[in-house]
């Protein structure tokens, strides 16, 4: 799998390929995210209607980077202690005690979210079958291109998908191999859960380029490529 890293005037451009696929996040002149699936080595003239990713721990820090972002809307872990212990607390006592509480409130609110459905968050992560589904903020949930990420075993399936236009809905601008999902800023279905897609797409500044020198092969790396080489011998 090649990483390819190159910056625009709106930021990095992140480009995972296994050839004839090319997965691309990026940072849009609309101030969104973007994620985008393109097949270069599709010629038929049908509309393009599913195609899919596959993250192993080929590259391993890619592939924890998936497994923050998977476990993150799993836990629904949206919460933030950015306010800090308050400095009337003195005592190691009081503190825990505040920390206790405050834990108590965020386990509440995330009940509230499975419960009442908060922020679409029952269409957004599906426990049962491990799988995080988001409909593009482009447009209509029912004509808009969706994006299913699935954790099977020790791999991530990225899934994109088309659906039919309708009459009266404004449907997504697809190409012939390219299929995008938007994820908005402001205004999105999930929001807050977009802060967590904005989260990893920053961190995917600290992954190396194909070209970076120096390159340092993870264990998880190491023992992945292994077991491929045998398979390969068998």
């Amino acid at each position: 799998m090649k990483v390819i890293k190159r910056e625009n005037e709106f930021g990095l451009i992140f480009t995972l390929e296994i050839f004839p696929k090319r997965f691309t996040i990026s940072f849009g002149g609309t101030l969104d995210l973007y994620w985008s699936i393109n097949n270069i080595g599709k010629t038929e003239s049908n509309e393009c209607n599913y195609e899919y990713f596959i993250i192993n721990k080929e590259n391993y820090k890619v592939y924890q980077l998936f497994e923050t972002l998977f476990y993150e809307i799993e836990n629904i872990e949206i919460f933030e202690f950015s306010d800090g212990i308050p400095l009337y607390l003195c005592t190691e006592e009081e503190k825990k005690l505040y920390l206790k509480q405050r834990m108590k409130e965020v386990e509440e609110e995330k009940k509230r979210y499975r419960l009442y459905n908060k922020s679409n968050y029952n269409e957004l992560f599906d426990p049962s079958s491990k799988t995080i589904t988001w409909y593009s903020d482009e447009t209509s949930v029912k004509v808009a291109n969706f994006l299913k990420i699935r954790k099977i075993e020790d791999i991530f399936k990225i899934e994109f998908h088309t659906q039919q236009s309708i009459k009266g809905y404004e449907s997504e601008y697809n190409f012939l191999s390219l299929i995008p999902i938007r994820f908005r800023n402001s205004g999105s279905r999930y929001n807050p859960f977009n802060q967590i897609f904005m989260k990893m797409y920053k961190s995917l500044e600290s992954i190396d380029d194909i070209d970076d020198e120096g390159h340092q092969i993870h264990i998880e790396e190491y023992l992945f490529n292994q077991e491929k080489t045998k398979r390969l011998t068998r």
